[in-house]
């Protein structure tokens, strides 16, 4: 199987981790209960996966899946009797994993294992758990089945109950660098410019760089920095705002709330410049031209962190969209 997706090698970053996870495998060491975490698209799940292959591998090397064996043929097409993932639901107002699935869950757990000498379930979301499924995995952790293995993948490890935290080992994946993630855009074929922009703005995930250059996030940074520069000359008119109001109404909610950070993160880079190290260091001239006063930034800052909150609610996209960038313009007066 030379197309073997589930080795080392695929992972991009983090090579230190998943060798002292392989490590672990083959030394006979790893938990019974471990938590990745780190930022979305950042490698937990294909780290996860991997680790899963090694774990219900016929003939391990070093630790490592040896991608030829029948189990490792079914823990790639998702098939393995002994491997169990459980995902995020997703409705019209968020993500979350119910406890009808960690009771579905539960059930395969207690099984005794099939193909392997033991069972593998990985949690992908683990903070999206509601509080009866959380409460009701922490039973589980307490008390595991045997030879079974579970593997909670989060990008916001302090959502999880801290009685779960307690009981499981926490690995954690790193960003990566723009420089690792310009570099691998590029190897991709995406041309160095745009490579070097969505490096700057992928907050040191490589999905999520991915991602951005498929929907276009460069130029969703280029429209948030417009309208900053609009607000703070005072030549942002309401027929603008009525325009980008009609523009967010065909987004996503995802796609909205990437604006609102695109705009906190530059008000952070204008207001900060002199102490931290900016989020958006391509842009550092165009910033340094817009002038708003502290005071004012602080109330933007504000503003955002209270529309990303509602953006959380049913309300309309676009009017919400449109009141956001009224405030703004009243509060640069």
């Amino acid at each position: 199987m030379n197309d073997f997706k589930l080795k080392k090698r695929n992972l991009f970053g983090n090579a230190a981790t998943i060798e002292h996870l392989l490590k672990n495998i083959a030394e006979e060491k790893f938990p019974h209960a471990v938590i990745f975490a780190g930022i979305e698209g950042i490698g937990k799940r294909l780290a996860a996966e991997i680790c899963a292959a090694a774990l219900l591998c016929d003939n391990p090397i070093d630790g490592e899946a040896c991608g030829v064996c029948e189990s490792c043929r079914l823990v790639a097409a998702h098939t393995h009797p002994d491997f169990y993932i459980v995902e995020a639901e997703t409705t019209k107002t968020a993500r979350n994993i119910k406890i009808g699935q960690i009771r579905d869950m539960q059930a395969e757990a207690s099984l005794r294992p099939i193909n392997s000498s033991r069972r593998v379930i990985i949690l992908d979301g683990a903070e999206l758990m509601n509080n009866a499924a959380a409460n009701c995995l922490l039973k589980t952790i307490e008390e595991p089945p045997s030879q079974t293995i579970f593997i909670l993948l989060t990008a916001s490890r302090s959502s999880l109950l801290m009685t779960i935290r307690s009981r499981c080992r926490t690995i954690n994946f790193d960003k990566l660098t723009p420089a690792q993630i310009r570099d691998a855009l590029i190897e991709r074929g995406v041309e160095q410019s745009e490579a070097t922009r969505l490096s700057v703005i992928a907050d040191g995930s490589f999905g999520r760089a991915l991602k951005l250059k498929d929907s276009g996030g460069a130029q969703l940074r280029e429209t948030a920095l417009d309208t900053l520069e609009k607000i703070s000359r005072a030549k942002l008119t309401n027929e603008d705002i009525f325009t980008l109001g009609a523009t967010v109404a065909d987004w996503s909610r995802e796609m909205f709330a990437d604006f609102l950070t695109h705009v906190q993160k530059i008000l952070r880079d204008i207001c900060f410049a002199e102490v931290l190290e900016p989020h958006n260091f391509d842009l550092a001239p165009r910033l340094h031209e817009i002038k708003i006063p502290e005071r004012k930034i602080f109330a933007m800052l504000e503003t955002g962190a209270e529309f990303y909150r509602r953006l959380k609610s049913n309300a309309n996209l676009r009017l919400l969209a449109e009141a956001y960038l009224f405030r703004l313009k009243k509060i640069i007066g």
